[in-house]
């Protein structure tokens, strides 16, 4: 797929299964399965999966970058020689030459009943291609480079064709039409925003559009010759140059910087300085200048205003959020303190209120899409809870891994993003908990990011959890996952896969027998030290709520501490390093 050349089996085809399992089927293989498949062409290219395209879509910017620079000043300031820049412009037009054959091969986006596909029969490549931009790129690749430096070599010379043969030197300005075609094809590997990427491309017209006029406006000297005995707008500067050995007439860089100059303050209205037509042809041309420049003025500036505005919407919504909650802590008349605490809090929440922006664009993305995006996200703490990170554990080509992925991934998207203040104490029974950012106290431990805690929530029974309290010692974003949506998707997916089922009650059971256990010990433990004489009121009193709690049974189908053992006892684990130290 990464060769020049490929079949349109292999490079029409966009894989169903974006995971790069070894038996993906891709489109066209759906759609022969289907009747519904086309004759493969032998020899086409797929720009998005062919490593030649990407190095040749660099090379081919790199030639529109030197049409659209040096083109104009070659055909407005220098006359056709064979020189460095004349022997760079053959060697763009080898390369738009090949570009143009290139396009009878390359394969075309389409719209079709299941979306759009690249169009990979050759025969309707050429047909579309002919019936599009073959015109205009044949155009630009026509040698009027070689055809002026005919016309004006000695044989040439009486040749009244020279004038118009280099104004149709201008066609090659045309191939800045393919940059379109281009940067669509590139588009999909560009990291930029797309309201930075208009900004830069508004600058870049302006800049061509400047550069363009002012090579416009030199090229009237070359219309307009000296021995018309017309006069030129550059004559006031030859008057002022008398002293000066090198003249503006003859520096082409002094004649761009001239140029430029007046093209400048005609672009953004300024107005006429000592600059101006003097005769016809440049009149006329002076007239076309103000028609493009004032148009293109308007558009650039008028996009520009809008992009700037919209670039920095969330910053705007945010200090807007900010201005609110100013004016009502005034109003309110709340202390200083609470004032700096509420400020504080708000200044944190920016990320939390990205991450819900964030989960919004998951929504919007297709089934597959949304399963992989969330994989990857929330891998690093799917593989500290041990009934997922089992679930995971599976063969990938398997049809159950396929199936238990699918209830991880739609258990992962039903976590939802709360955050606490500093100092606050949060913490419900039977709610995983997971720490995006902050630090939190539970348990007497210190949580950071990444941790994870609360992964006994699919317990029923709330004495054989650990403690679920915690403390926030900074601004902390959590996701957390209570049990019953735990437990809907497993309903959800309980038909099609009862293998799943019998894996999540498993673990329940072994989960239970195993805090059961620990809750029966430290109960003996207690006992012990009350019939010693070694308790206080106080913990003897809570050993008792102890020995009571422990005669409560749990009605959930998973949860009674009984079945547990019973069921465990039939199918052991690995030996907790819990137990063992009991």
């Amino acid at each position: 797929r990464t060769s020049l050349c490929v079949t349109a089996k292999d490079a029409s085809s966009t894989s169903l299964d974006t995971s790069g399992s070894s038996n993906r089927m891709s489109v066209q293989n759906v759609l022969k399965s289907m009747g519904g498949g086309t004759s493969e062409s032998r020899w086409v290219i797929n720009p998005e999966q062919s490593k030649f395209m990407q190095h040749w879509n660099i090379i081919t910017m790199v030639a529109l970058a030197f049409v659209s620079v040096f083109t104009p000043i070659h055909i407005a300031m220098f006359k056709t020689e064979v020189d460095p820049l004349f022997l760079a412009s053959c060697a763009v037009d080898i390369i738009f030459l090949a570009d143009l054959v290139l396009q009878f091969f390359l394969m075309h986006p389409k719209r079709t009943d299941y979306g759009l596909a690249l169009e990979h029969r050759h025969k309707h490549i050429v047909q579309h291609y002919l019936r599009t931009w073959f015109f205009i790129d044949l155009v630009s690749v026509l040698p009027f480079d070689v055809l002026s430096l005919l016309s004006e070599s000695e044989d040439g010379k009486t040749l009244k064709a020279v004038k118009v043969i280099r104004l149709m030197r201008l066609l090659k300005l045309a191939r800045v039409l393919r940059a379109s075609r281009v940067i669509r094809r590139i588009e999909t590997r560009a990291s930029i925003s797309y309201g930075r990427l208009d900004l830069v491309k508004f600058f870049a017209i302006l800049c061509m559009i400047t550069h363009w006029l002012a090579n416009l406006w030199a090229l009237t000297l070359v219309l307009v010759d000296e021995s018309d005995g017309v006069p030129r707008w550059v004559d006031s500067f030859t008057e002022l140059e008398t002293n000066v050995d090198v003249k503006t007439k003859d520096a082409p860089w002094k004649l761009y910087i001239t140029c430029l100059y007046f093209t400048s303050y005609t672009i953004t209205s300024v107005g006429y300085g000592d600059i101006g037509p003097v005769n016809t042809v440049e009149i006329v041309v002076c007239t076309l200048m103000i028609i493009v420049a004032g148009i293109s003025w308007a558009i650039v500036l008028g996009q520009v205003c809008g992009i700037v505005a919209n670039l920095q919407t969330e910053e705007q919504a945010f200090r807007q959020t900010m201005d609110e909650l100013n004016f009502m802590m005034q109003d309110r008349v709340m202390p200083i303190e609470l004032r700096q605490r509420l400020r504080s809090f708000f200044l944190s929440n920016k990320t939390a209120q990205r991450r819900a922006r964030h989960q919004r664009i998951i929504g919007s993305m297709s089934p597959g899409l949304q399963g992989e995006v969330v994989m990857e996200i929330n891998r690093r703490w799917i593989t500290k809870v041990r009934i997922l990170n089992t679930l995971m554990d599976q063969n990938p080509n398997t049809r159950l891994a396929t199936q238990f992925s699918a209830f991880v991934v739609e258990v992962s998207q039903q976590l939802t993003l709360v955050v606490h203040a500093q100092s606050e104490v949060f913490g419900a029974p039977h709610v995983l908990y997971v720490l995006i950012r902050g630090l939190v106290s539970h348990y007497n431990r210190i949580r950071r990011s990444g941790s994870v805690w609360g992964s006994d929530f699919i317990l029923c029974d709330s004495s054989l959890i650990e403690p679920c309290r915690s403390f926030a010692l900074t601004y902390v974003e959590l996701t957390k996952l209570d049990r019953a949506a735990f437990f809907r998707v497993l309903e959800k997916h309980k038909d099609a896969c009862p293998e799943l089922v019998q894996r999540v009650r498993r673990f329940c059971c072994w989960l239970a027998f195993q805090r059961a256990l620990l809750k029966e010990a430290r109960r003996r433990i207690l006992a012990a030290e009350v019939e010693g004489g070694l308790l206080d009121d106080e913990h003897r009193d809570l050993s008792k709520d102890n020995r009571a709690s422990s005669k409560a049974s749990s009605k959930s189908w998973c949860f009674n501490a009984s079945d547990a053992a019973s069921d465990a006892s039939r199918r052991p684990p690995e030996p907790n390093y819990q137990i063992a130290t009991i």
